[in-house]
């Protein structure tokens, strides 16, 4: 099935351009969710404006992601803790310069994660048949599925940050899921276009974040889980 996998750099320029970590483009300060089991602010993962097929939201919103980073270790991998957040807010309501996030708790402001632009976009065959897609969505039958199916590529790191196609699963295979179907994934571990890479955020070590869209709904409702 055809996927996006997105070119990463060191930084970003400023504004609503995609990227991983660093501060939000002009987020409300109120829109900036707050861990429900250590109640601290959290960090920010992600900011994804709208990009056509490599990106299909609505148009003219922006996809924010964020996760605690927090020592306190809480429960960030699961869709439903209220430890991450993924939501969607249309350009019209975000300001214009980065937001800096809440300090309003005696350990200060949240950890910042790295920041990584992502350059453009490749699309490519991300080696599932259309006709199995289905199956990628439930954990026996993908555990089933041919090996040269379920990981077409052997679980290597460059295929796994994608936008589109089927999820490319972990090693604990498809559970943990949310209602809805694959937007996009990013892998613990990115690669540059000049060379080098790192860890993307505290994802379990060697986990993968996955984001869902459920548009059963009147307005799409995003999903964050990660899984190892």
């Amino acid at each position: 099935m055809r996927s996006y996998y997105p070119r990463f750099r060191e930084g970003a320029d400023p504004g609503l351009v995609p990227k991983l970590g660093g501060l939000p483009w002009g987020l409300p300060r109120r829109l900036w969710p707050v861990c429900r089991e250590c109640n601290r602010a959290m960090s920010h993962l992600a900011q994804l404006p709208t990009d056509g097929e490599a990106l299909p939201l609505a148009e003219g919103e922006v996809l924010f992601l964020f996760k605690c980073e927090w020592d306190s270790i809480c429960s960030f991998w699961e869709h439903d803790a209220g430890a991450n957040a993924a939501f969607a807010v249309p350009r019209t309501e975000l300001g214009a310069g980065p937001t800096a996030p809440p300090a309003d708790s005696a350990d200060g402001p949240p950890p910042l994660l790295r920041e990584i632009a992502i350059a453009g976009w490749r699309a490519d065959d991300d080696g599932a048949p259309a006709e199995m897609e289905e199956a990628f969505y439930d954990y026996q039958t993908h555990f089933d599925l041919p090996q040269e199916v379920a990981h077409p590529h052997d679980w290597a790191s460059a295929w796994r940050t994608k936008s589109g196609g089927v999820p490319y699963w972990t090693a604990n295979g498809a559970q943990g899921m949310p209602a809805g179907r694959l937007l996009l994934q990013i892998d613990n571990w990115i690669d540059l276009v000049d060379g080098g890479g790192g860890e993307v955020a505290n994802f379990c070590s060697d986990g993968t974040a996955y984001v869902f869209v459920d548009r059963a709904q009147a307005q799409p409702v995003y999903s964050m889980f990660i899984n190892r």
